[in-house]
């Protein structure tokens, strides 16, 4: 089993590892540069637990939300992508950690060992929850840009919440403090309603905890894990995930569209032209903007992940 001190990999494993790096990324995900394995493991499953429970009570604060369309406009909306790439990553990560902290390395790995069908069932399931210990340069790059994408994406929901939706009056209660025009509450893409009097912390307990967890603290959790929680390196090559993050927001434009012709629903607002005044150039140039503030929105994750990187280096 390895102790918090043990390395990453034993030496006769690391040359299976990318040349530019002594440790395969699935390895490093389960990996702190600053907490010992059983206390990451500890934090993960809170955090876990933390995103499955909001899951919960943020889908019911959706389904249960006033709005013109069909629930099937949900899983069209930015903010549950975002949610549920994040969520899937804890869960993964979670596997991870726990399989490589509490199970011995070499138990169910060596092939000469007679084992029982019990031993080859439990075998079978350690080995399908364990980081994986060859990692081609296909899956390693889809992990890196997995990664990448999910907490670009995390960051991406807060910031257009807090700058584009609660002072453009679809983030679910009154911001006076900056001028805008509010839509009526029918025409809301976001299906986010609320009363112009109450502020956030006056409206519901469900309301306010589903805004607050799904458009704030996932963001907090997502810097809490670039930071703390794994010894990912700088993405690389950096021109990739650049290109990567442009595509992928491309690609929600595209999943929001679908979700337009199945449900008449924007899972953005600024992307309606109804509610860009009736202008279609307004909601393509919002469009265009929104994709390009995916690589805008890398530059701060790669800048964490330096910064990690550098404190890691001098201690």
């Amino acid at each position: 089993m390895p102790s918090d001190t043990t390395p990453l990999l034993p030496q006769s494993q690391r040359e299976q590892a990318p040349r530019e790096d002594s440790h395969p990324i699935t390895l490093r995900a389960c990996h702190s540069p600053w907490i010992n394995q059983k206390l990451l493991f500890a934090i993960r499953s809170i955090l876990t637990s933390y995103l499955t429970s909001v899951a919960g009570v943020a889908l019911k604060y959706k389904l249960g939300s006033e709005d013109d369309h069909s629930n099937w406009r949900i899983p069209f909306q930015f903010s549950t992508v975002s949610f549920v790439l994040q969520w899937i990553y804890h869960l993964i990560t979670l596997a991870w950690t726990g399989v490589h902290t509490f199970q011995p390395d070499d138990e169910y790995h060596a092939e000469s060992t007679p084992r029982s069908w019990h031993q080859n069932a439990r075998g079978g399931v350690v080995s399908f929850f364990s980081p994986p210990r060859r990692v081609s340069n296909t899956q390693r790059h889809s992990f890196g840009l997995f990664y990448t994408i999910s907490h670009v994406f995390a960051f991406l929901n807060a910031l257009l919440y807090w700058i584009i939706h609660v002072p453009s009056g679809h983030g679910g209660f009154p911001f006076p403090e900056i001028p805008h025009h509010r839509h009526a509450p029918s025409n809301s893409t976001t299906g986010v309603f609320y009363d112009p009097h109450k502020g956030l912390f006056e409206e519901d307990g469900i309301k306010s905890f589903s805004i607050l967890n799904v458009w704030s603290i996932t963001a907090v959790i997502a810097f809490i894990e670039m930071v703390l929680l794994n010894s990912i390196r700088r993405p690389t090559p950096v021109i990739a995930h650049v290109f990567a993050t442009v595509a992928a927001g491309g690609l929600y434009i595209a999943w929001a569209g679908i979700g337009k012709l199945a449900t008449d629903h924007w899972g953005l607002f600024f992307l309606d032209p109804k509610l860009m005044g009736n202008s279609e150039a307004a909601a393509a140039a919002a469009g265009i903007a929104f994709v390009a503030s995916a690589p805008v929105v890398f530059t701060y994750v790669y800048g964490l992940i330096a910064m990690r990187e550098t404190i890691g280096a001098t201690h």
